[in-house]
């Protein structure tokens, strides 16, 4: 993989932010506020969720969405008004991909008018629970989504966790890949023959619909949908 840097990328992109996870990159601001975003999407854990802001100190809107377990009351209808400035969602079972998709996904049929940016903290989260297999055509399913409404999405990574060509396949989503700022130089390597054999290996039985099936599954060169709903999404991921 080869690392850009933010100033490098034209919005709108998907992201793959790779760092350690006891380490927060100073190019997560960079990638979040420096766009001219009017709406700012953050998905985050129970166990790293961000303070709720304050309304009166928030330009454009925020939303806070929240994986894991939470609070009963924080699951509440009531919460999910995409009218108001800040908007709080969430999802109780991070093994839940499907929900997760469909919840990600309302914000960007809510927010279709915004320039809409996200951070998504983080796929690592996910890998806990979850096969590397599901969480790759959950984020290959979702990176569509958000190219549909023209979002700046950025994903975080950390590749101590994981083999390399598990990272390395990973990075074949996106549309760039940004390492902390040093790191550059370790980021993981795999040859392209040990990309194509997982590749191979996690969509040879793809039957969802995302790409073509002679193509292992996925299709990187088609076009997004831009008329995926709820439903698209739920059916997509939920096999």
């Amino acid at each position: 993989m080869e690392p850009a840097t933010p100033a490098a990328i034209d919005p709108p992109a998907n992201v793959l932010l790779v760092h350690e996870t006891q380490c927060e990159p100073a190019v997560c601001p960079d990638l979040c506020h420096d766009t001219g975003a009017t709406a700012d999407l953050r998905v985050s854990f129970a166990d790293n969720r961000p303070n709720r802001p304050d309304p009166n100190a928030v330009t454009g809107r925020v939303g806070l969405l929240t994986v894991g377990d939470v609070l009963v009351e924080d699951t509440a209808e009531s919460a999910r008004d995409f009218d108001e400035r800040i908007v709080v969602d969430t999802v109780r079972d991070p093994t839940d991909l499907s929900a997760i998709g469909v919840a990600v996904s309302r914000f960007c049929k809510h927010w279709s008018d915004e320039q809409l940016t996200v951070c998504f903290d983080s796929l690592d989260a996910l890998l806990r629970s979850t096969p590397p297999k599901d969480v790759f055509q959950f984020a290959h399913v979702l990176t569509n989504r958000l190219s549909s409404v023209d979002a700046y999405a950025h994903f975080h990574f950390d590749p101590t966790r994981h083999e390399d060509r598990v990272v390395s396949t990973f990075g074949e989503i996106f549309d760039a890949v940004v390492a902390e700022e040093g790191s550059e130089e370790s980021l993981p390597e795999a040859t392209d023959e040990e990309v194509a054999d997982l590749l191979a290996a996690w969509t040879d039985e793809t039957d969802d619909g995302v790409g073509d099936e002679s193509d292992g599954g996925f299709d990187f060169a088609s076009e997004p949908s831009t008329e995926a709903t709820d439903e698209d999404i739920a059916r997509i991921l939920g096999n």
